[in-house]
């Protein structure tokens, strides 16, 4: 389970890196977190809103654009949705799947919290 002290790995951090892979998208963090999606996302940009799916490789451009980056707040809303803050008003927000699956893993030095909604 995700809890406040995973939240605050990522907050203040600057995104130093993007893994795309059959089948997932990496996000690394300075501060050593990562968060792998195997769901969808949604990139919001200067007012513009674009989907994309960690399991669509087509889609990690999205991800580009938060690249050295840093975020200003980590939240987690009601239904596991993930909300990532960045410097210059950019927000990205994870959206697991509600098939049971696990959608989104946060990793971080506490441990690693795997997330499945049903």
């Amino acid at each position: 389970m995700i809890n406040e002290a995973d939240l605050a790995e990522l907050d203040s951090t600057v995104l130093t890196g993007v893994t795309v892979g059959i089948g997932s998208q990496i996000l690394v963090f300075g501060s050593g977190a990562t968060v792998l999606i195997h769901c969808p996302f949604t990139s919001e940009i200067q007012g513009r809103k674009q989907e994309g799916h960690g399991e669509d490789v087509t889609t990690s451009e999205l991800l580009f654009d938060y690249l050295n980056c840093q975020v200003t707040s980590a939240s987690l809303e009601d239904g596991g949705i993930l909300v990532l803050k960045f410097e210059g008003g950019k927000s990205l927000m994870i959206i697991p799947e509600c098939n049971g699956l696990e959608s989104y893993v946060i990793s971080t030095r506490f441990g690693i919290c795997p997330v499945a909604v049903v």
